[in-house]
């Protein structure tokens, strides 16, 4: 990303949105060591919170080749791009509804895979560590929120699994619990060890407050917090200074109006995802049906929105390695 008088617009929304990710999990984590802490209101803030950020941190996908190639694309172009995301979308959806284990695994899968890019992007790490040490540091991000919460909590987590597919509660027998915690605590040392040598103990510090936040409090309202608070914040982040109208705002520090413009844009998709998700909802009820219907909803939108993500990604790293004439 340019900058403009020495600033860069992703560091000043990098910078901001870190103390924010990291404030809300790590109260998250805290507020769990204090009994009936995270319970009624708090619990159904934190809910909102994911779901309220959440969605709309994918609901610009649409506009994100204009802003990275620096250029509005042809309308057939641009309804082109739509109309595969929708299809993806929607092709996932099917397949959660007729293969829902095969679904609901690649699901995790992704998942992992995505959210551990997503730190790994935010933070710097692509051009920091060597290849082997960027890998590890992306799947101990990424396994933190999936297989911390189904070993740790593996109880509140198999209604979660079986809203998915029955057939998931595997992840939850011991032996499998015992694997998942040994690997991620592995990949957490390696990465812990990788980050201090290079000069980037701050990372160490992102990802020790995750994990602590989803070994002590409830999966759901961790993977809340997590999902709104952090990496969707995170995600939000880069968008804001991707977004080429932001750049004066944004180095003379003020987010009001890159967020503003940020909302105006994911604004309708976002109320179209709003809607599926109550008419998934509308069947079931209750905190579980809203998770199941939540749950399905991600399922959908997550394959669209990592294509994305991994073009992004691509794109960028092949602007930082150009070499100017």
């Amino acid at each position: 990303m340019a900058s403009l008088d020495g600033v860069s617009p992703l560091a000043v929304t990098t910078r901001r949105a870190r103390r924010l990710s990291l404030g809300l999990v790590g109260a998250v984590a805290f507020l769990a060591l204090v009994p009936e802490a995270l319970t009624g209101p708090v619990a159904w803030t934190v809910l909102a919170v994911g779901l309220l950020i959440g969605l709309p941190h994918g609901a610009v996908d649409h506009l994100v080749p204009e802003w990275t190639l620096g250029r509005d694309l042809p309308r057939r172009t641009f309804a082109a791009i739509l109309a595969a995301y929708i299809a993806v979308a929607a092709l996932a959806f099917g397949l959660l509804l007729v293969q829902p284990v095969l679904a609901a695994g690649l699901f995790l899968v992704v998942s992992i895979l995505h959210f551990g890019a997503g730190d790994v992007e935010f933070l710097g790490l692509r051009d920091a560590l060597a290849p082997w040490q960027r890998a590890s540091a992306a799947l101990a991000f990424g396994l933190a929120p999936v297989a911390l919460p189904i070993a740790v909590h593996a109880e509140q987590a198999r209604p979660v699994l079986e809203g998915l597919a029955p057939e998931l509660v595997v992840l939850t027998a011991p032996n499998v619990r015992l694997a998942a915690v040994g690997v991620t605590v592995a990949l957490v040392a390696v990465t812990i060890w990788s980050v201090t040598v290079h000069g980037r103990s701050r990372t160490a510090v992102d990802l020790l407050v995750l994990c602590a936040a989803f070994v002590l409090a409830p999966p759901l309202l961790a993977f809340a917090a997590y999902f709104g608070g952090w990496h969707a914040t995170r995600h939000i982040a880069r968008l804001l200074a991707l977004d080429p109208r932001n750049a004066e705002d944004l180095v003379a520090a003020r987010v009001v109006r890159p967020l503003a413009r940020f909302a105006r844009s994911a604004l309708l998709p976002t109320l179209a995802s709003v809607v599926v998700l109550l008419g998934l909802w509308w069947g079931a009820g209750g905190v579980e049906g809203l998770v199941a219907a939540h749950l399905g909803l991600l399922v959908a939108l997550t394959m669209p929105h990592v294509a994305v993500v991994s073009w992004l990604d691509r794109r960028q790293q092949e602007q930082r390695t150009e070499v100017p004439a």
